[in-house]
């Protein structure tokens, strides 16, 4: 996979803005099912490097990576799990002819950082789905010890983070960066994660909000009182370890 995304990023060609944003300095391609942006409900991503993508993610092992995220959250977070297997089901029963990236997985979306030594400034993904934790693996040929390591800034931990190592963090509210490799190595990822505002789209009942206010205005003004609450109910979503070592015995 890491050789894969080392040889597309070297065929193709990269506008500046694409070499540098909020994220960091490489260039970085998402492909998917999204909402936002003036989008009037969830739709596929676009874009002139959509082929790109097309041409990666039909390798297998793209979908395999996905499959393994998928499961990782189901194992570590299996009530996060559950409610996004639910909410992947009500989208596609809304709008079937949506395609997902892959079968194998709850996520909507996954963004490829291409390198060839991702590292990411200090930042929040703060339109990804915070009951929600996204997936990020790690690839590349590099020194673990010496750099490539994940930092989650509000907790001060700073963890290594092997090639071929999954992680899994809340990215929406949780800031984090990793550090950068070393001269000479190379080092690419793959995330995946859903937007919160397919959550919200779904919760009001497919439609938009200025849509869901007008068409059912009490049931709006129930799930508006809802708002200042929503951080304890993504924190419910959560387990402990005690928890999963009790589903585990």
């Amino acid at each position: 996979m890491s050789e894969l995304i080392l040889q597309a990023r070297s065929h193709a060609v990269w506008k500046k803005k694409e070499r540098n944003h909020k994220r960091g300095a490489f260039p970085a391609l998402a492909r998917g099912i999204s909402y936002g942006k003036g989008q009037p409900e969830p739709m596929r991503l676009g874009g002139e490097k959509q082929e790109v993508m097309q041409d990666l993610l039909q390798h297998n092992c793209f979908c395999r990576v996905a499959g393994f995220q998928s499961a990782a959250l189901a194992t570590w977070f299996p009530r996060c799990y559950k409610e996004a297997l639910h909410q992947k089901q009500q989208l596609h029963a809304l709008r079937p002819k949506l395609q997902f990236n892959f079968d194998n997985s709850v996520y909507s979306c996954m963004t490829v950082n291409f390198g060839p030594w991702t590292w990411t400034y200090i930042h929040t993904d703060s339109k990804n789905d915070p009951c929600l934790p996204c997936a990020v693996t790690s690839g590349g040929k590099y020194n673990w010890k010496l750099g490539g390591h994940m930092v989650l800034w509000d907790f001060g931990i700073v963890l290594e983070f092997l090639p071929g190592t999954t992680i899994l963090l809340s990215s929406a509210f949780l800031r984090h960066l990793n550090i950068p490799v070393s001269m000479g190595e190379t080092r690419v990822s793959v995330t995946q994660y859903t937007a919160g505002s397919i959550r919200r789209w779904l919760e009001y009942g497919g439609r938009t909000e200025e849509a869901f206010e007008v068409e059912d205005p009490e049931a709006y003004a129930v799930e508006m009182a809802r708002h200042s609450s929503r951080w304890m109910e993504a924190m419910s979503m959560y387990s402990t370890i005690e928890e999963l070592k009790a589903g585990l015995q």
